[in-house]
């Protein structure tokens, strides 16, 4: 009878820790999945908040861009984002407006796989700047090549994959590769007046700073809206201008300016003083 009552009671204790152990664990598991969710939510929100603390740090500052382009100090370089024949050809103009010196300066080109007018351009601009000047006064510079983001008559189902190769292409073969040993990682400043890949450097050289690779206040992108964009900006140009990714943005046009509310620099592209 004892043995009896004894199973019985063992059998009672069993089945309470059983019930007990299941309660636990399933306060565990609810505890568990909240934390899941909550993390999940922080890892959501993280790039949205850092995001737009980038965007606010560059709308409260101002950036100097045509002094700052002729005060290089130390170790600092510029890029400068060529494209498409016509694009080039006016950026090598408003690179030389009569007061520019190129003296210890490196200037570095970002030009689009393929893009053999582009390099034609620039190579008859820096051959000239090496016939006017002499050599201690001509700086020096060095050229890279990215993956076009999307090539004319590209299938658009692979168009995300040559983007997002160029955009790797011009985070570390461009941004964070440096012409050499005495100069810092990335350049000062960067110049882009309308081809598409202009808005690749710009966002890489957001997504950068939003993962604290670059400091907010270096590495500024510059925009200069082609002088053919007499009354409406260009694609390009929209995006930058609404995204709010350039940290300097100018046109060469008042109806231009008055459209959108940004910066007349006046006609750049005829202060040159070499013919490109």
């Amino acid at each position: 009878m004892t043995s009896r009552r004894g199973i019985a009671l063992a059998a009672i204790g069993l089945g309470v820790a059983a019930v007990s152990i299941q309660f636990t664990t399933s306060k565990h598991v609810h505890v568990s999945h909240v934390l899941l969710q909550i993390l999940a939510v922080l890892m959501a929100t993280a790039p949205v908040i850092r995001h737009f603390a980038v965007s606010r740090h560059r709308a409260r500052t101002t950036i100097d861009w045509k002094r700052a382009a002729r005060q290089r100090v130390g170790d600092e370089y510029y890029l400068f984002v060529l494209g498409s024949g016509g694009h080039t050809k006016e950026m090598l103009m408003m690179m030389d407006d009569g007061q520019a010196s190129f003296a210890g300066i490196h200037r570095r080109y970002m030009v689009s796989r393929g893009d053999d007018m582009s390099l034609h351009h620039l190579e008859e601009f820096e051959s000239r700047i090496g016939l006017e000047y002499d050599a201690a006064e001509t700086g020096t510079y060095d050229v890279r090549t990215v993956t076009r983001a999307r090539r004319v008559h590209q299938p658009l189902i692979t168009t995300p994959f040559s983007a997002l190769l160029s955009l790797c292409n011009i985070i570390f073969g461009v941004l964070l590769s440096s012409p050499s040993a005495g100069t810092q990682r990335y350049p000062t400043i960067i110049f882009s007046n309308g081809p598409a890949n202009g808005l690749f450097v710009a966002l890489a050289v957001h997504l950068l700073k939003m993962a604290h690779v670059i400091p907010e206040g270096k590495c500024a992108f510059v925009y200069i809206e082609s002088w053919a964009r007499i009354s409406t900006l260009s694609l390009t140009g929209k995006l930058l201008h609404y995204t709010g990714m350039a940290d300097g943005f100018a046109v060469q046009h008042q109806p231009v300016a008055l459209r959108y509310g940004v910066t007349n620099v006046g006609p750049l592209v005829f202060n040159c003083r070499r013919e490109v």
